[in-house]
């Protein structure tokens, strides 16, 4: 029996300097708490895993090679009419504001009779315009200048016709003027409007 006594004053010396082992509730309780974080983190890190890769995936993915923009000239030989004549104010110069100008600088006693609802620039930036006591009023704009043409006005009253014409084409911006198309289909309900 001395070496077992021996043997146990050995391993008493060894373990002299080691805590206590744990014992009760509070210990068997902490370690279950670790254990049961260990497994949310094992299974949160499966969770992410997928996640992750897609990511990645994503991201290094090849795209396409950026687009390259040229400038492409704009043909010319094709005219080019306002789809929007006759239902709306125009792309360019607006009628309206044609109208309206001819309407304030005409003398007394002449003016314009009711529009005709498919009122629109014709070609060469010409605006025919009937009048109340018959007859009919062209107005063009070209080349950065207004002409009236009519009968029933005398040369200087067209030429201050003219001019409020190129007044409101000036105020406006100088928009260009497009005729109307002749393919586009009359809209009378948008008149009604």
């Amino acid at each position: 029996m001395n070496e077992d006594e021996d043997v146990r004053s050995a391993l008493a010396a060894l373990v002299a300097d080691e805590p206590d082992l744990p014992g009760g509730t509070a210990d068997i309780e902490r370690r279950g708490m670790r254990r049961r974080n260990r497994r949310y983190a094992v299974i949160g890190a499966l969770a992410l895993t997928p996640l992750l890769a897609g990511a990645v995936a994503v991201a290094v993915w090849p795209s396409a090679p950026p687009a390259r923009v040229t400038a492409q000239p704009s043909p010319s030989a094709e005219p080019v009419f306002d789809p929007n004549a006759g239902s709306q104010l125009a792309v360019g110069f607006p009628l309206g504001s044609a109208v309206d100008a001819v309407a304030g600088a005409l003398p007394p006693g002449v003016a314009l009779a009711e529009l005709p609802m498919d009122l629109g620039w014709g070609e060469g930036g010409t605006l025919v315009l009937p009048l109340a006591s018959g007859g009919t009023l062209t107005v063009t704009v070209t080349g950065g200048s207004c002409l009236v043409d009519t009968e029933r006005l005398t040369p200087a009253q067209a030429t201050a016709a003219a001019d409020a014409v190129c007044a409101a084409w000036v105020a406006a911006g100088s928009p260009p003027v497009l005729p109307a198309d002749p393919n586009a289909s009359q809209r009378p309900d948008l008149a009604a409007q």
